[in-house]
This record gives C-alpha cells, structure tokens and sequence, in this order.
C-alpha cells in the first residue's frame, strides 16, 4: 500500500464515520425489509408481450447492419429519439429495395424510445434504422441474469442516493463455473453515480457484491471495474461446524450502496446485511465495509438510472444479478432457487423499480441456465431453464 493511500484511507474514515455508525440510517434502510421479504413470497404480475405495429417512417437517411441469430439468442435493441428501427430477413429487404419509403414488410418495428428485446426465429437479418442512426444494439447470448432497470416512466431518469438489493438463495448447486480457481459465482448490485461540479460531471461505475468461491463467501466492493475498496471475509465456528463465512443455503440478506454528498467530497459507501445462512438466523444490522471518497467538495452526487450512454458504452443501469465468480467468468448452476428484489429510495420509502429486465450488461460476468421468473414488482424467482430475455414489469 502506497503512502498516499493509507492517507486516503485515513480520510474517508474520518469524513464519513458519523454517517456510517448513525443509527437513524439502519433504521431507515431496515424498514424496508419486512415489506421486501413478504413481497417476495406473496407477490404476482404478468408478463406483458413485446407489440408490432405499422408506420411510415423517414428513411432518407438510414444504416444497415447485418445480425446473425442462432438457437437461444436474442437481440436488444436501445431505440433512441429520431429512430425507425426494423428488424428484416433477407426476402424483406430486398423487397423494400432501399429509399426514404419505410418498408412494407418487417419481422419487428418500432419508433418509440426505450429498451427492447427481440426473440426472432434463429437466422440471419437485417437491422436497419432510419433517421436518428445512433442506437445501441446487441445479440444476447449469455449475460448476467436477475433484474435490471434501465430507466424509469415516460424514457426518462430515476435518481437516489440509495438502492438496496434482497436476496434470498434458497437453493445452489454448481455444474461450473469460471473466472476463479474453485467453482463459484458473485451476487452483484451495480449501479452508475452522476456527480456534479462547478459545470461538469462524471461518471463512475459501482459495484456491491456477495462472491461465493469453493466453500466461502466474503462481500466486495469495487468501482470502475478495476478498484476494489474493500472486502469482508469471516470464518466462524461453533463446535466445529461453520455458521459464518462458510456458504450455506438458505441464505438471506440483502446488498445496499448509498451516496452521501458532503462539503469534504462525495462518499459511497457499500454494506450488507445477512438474515438468514443455514440453519442460523440473525438480528438485521447493516455491515458497512468499504467507502469510497471522491475529494470534490460540495458537489452534486446520485445514482442514476438513465438510457443515456454512460463510460462503457451501455445505458446506466441500475442491475442486482447473478453471475461468474469474477473476472469476467460463468456460472452454470445443475440446481438453483433464489428470491430478488431490487428497490431504490424515493425520498420517504423503498420503492421498486417500476421497468425492470431478466438481464444486466453492466457487468463482464454472466450466467448460463438460469432462467427469471417475475413474482412482483421489481421482485423475481431465478429457477434453472435457458436464459430468457425480456421486459419483466412496466413499458
């Protein structure tokens, strides 16, 4: 550890010890938790389906790219402002031919902004956008699975200075996995923060995590993909059995990062709490292990959900995911029951995200065969099945 770092440190420990041990801020993240456990056992929703309609769109201006689908494998689609975007075989655009005419015929269309995925049969098409050309686009093969929010009503932004992930893993059984020396996988909330300063910003990418690797688990946090803040690993036994650090299902418990922007520089801090492992219960208490200061004073800082492109060319999504253990590996699980609930704080309570998917992008780990099944608002049931794609609540 460098000099400059214990400094540092020394810093953040002092600047946000008073916010850290407050117990006004347990309070207040912990009396969500009733409501988030009965809402995962009790709740239900529907599954809406992805519409196709018919327009006229401008193509005096347009791009074309060519995508190859096979078995499993869909295609997200980012339609922003000024964009006609249709998905075409190969007998439909040479039917359309090209020109400011839209085409007649089109295996999916549409000019509203937002996030779409396309299941098509497997083959290859034709993505062509008319107009506004600068969309972002992606064949989905195997990514992060679990619930993400990509923006929030009317297209728009969802800002807080906190989002907390309940999880409850009744079930999980390793098939492989990679990314780590043992089998494993990582529990991850990830999220974006927007800070504000004398006319600028930036943006940083955070990343709240539960890492089971082999027999044990520890919490991590990291930011910007490279730096890891801090991490917590307790082994505990009773009579020679482990009732702490060792993995044990059911586990129950949740991932929390909040912003605390404040006149020594912005502060995130990242903690966890655990309910329930094994046979063990325990008294909810938030454990805040790491911090992060970023030295700006007095700046503007949140968490931010936003179609707009953040550093690593995606949307700024707020995700609570399964995945690889790290390191840009896979997880494939022969058995799997785990509970999710994604919420952020709205300023008076808790609240769930109310446009949520079945996948994240945000991170380079991913998960195979799991499949997500929505069970409430922002709250879903990740069984074993093929990776499914799809808009889970709101649109």
């Amino acid at each position: 550890m460098r000099l400059g770092d214990a400094v540092l440190i020394i810093i953040i420990a002092l600047v946000a010890l008073m916010f850290l041990v407050n117990p006004s801020l347990n309070g207040l993240v912990l009396s969500g938790i009733n409501y988030v456990i009965n809402h995962v056992i009790n709740g239900t929703t529907n599954i809406p389906t992805l519409g196709i309609g018919s327009i006229n769109g401008p193509c005096s201006s347009w791009g074309l790219v060519n995508v190859s689908l096979v078995d499993g494998e869909s295609l997200f689609i980012e339609v922003v402002n000024g964009s006609y975007v249709y998905l075409l075989t190969n007998s439909q655009l040479r039917s359309w031919g090209g020109g400011p005419g839209a085409p007649g015929n089109y295996t999916w269309f549409s000019s509203v902004p937002g996030i779409y995925v396309v299941s098509p049969s497997p083959g290859n098409y034709d993505l062509l956008v008319c107009g506004n050309t600068g969309i972002i686009y992606r064949v989905l093969n195997y990514t992060a699975m679990g619930l993400a929010a990509y923006y929030g009503p009317g297209y728009g932004n969802i800002t807080t200075n906190a989002v907390l992930g309940f999880f409850n893993i009744t079930n999980a059984y390793i098939e492989n996995s990679t990314g780590a020396a043992a089998p494993g996988f990582s529990l991850q909330l990830n999220a974006y923060v927007l800070i504000r300063y004398g006319g600028n910003y930036m943006v940083h990418w955070v990343q709240d995590a539960l890492v089971v690797v082999g027999d044990q688990y520890w919490f991590q946090g990291e930011m910007d993909v490279v730096n890891y803040i801090g991490s917590s690993r307790n082994l505990v036994y009773e009579q020679g059995r482990c009732v702490l650090g060792c993995f044990e299902t059911p586990m129950a418990g949740l991932l929390i990062i909040t912003v605390n922007s404040t006149g020594y520089g912005v502060v995130i801090n990242y903690g966890y709490a655990l309910l329930q492992l094994g046979n063990e219960t325990f008294n909810p208490r938030i454990n805040w292990f790491a911090r992060e200061l970023i030295p700006i004073p007095n700046a503007t800082a949140y968490i931010i959900t936003s179609p707009a492109e953040g550093p690593y060319g995606w949307p700024m999504d707020t995700e609570f995911v399964i995945g690889g253990p790290g390191n840009g590996g896979g997880v494939e699980f022969r058995r799997l029951n785990a509970y999710l609930s994604l919420l952020y704080w709205n300023g008076t309570s808790w609240a769930p995200y109310p446009i949520t998917y079945s996948f994240g992008i945000s991170t380079g780990e991913y998960a195979v065969n799991v499949y997500v099944l929505p069970i409430g608002p922002s709250t879903v049931e990740l069984v074993i099945g093929h990776n499914n794609y799809q808009e889970l609540s709101g649109g």
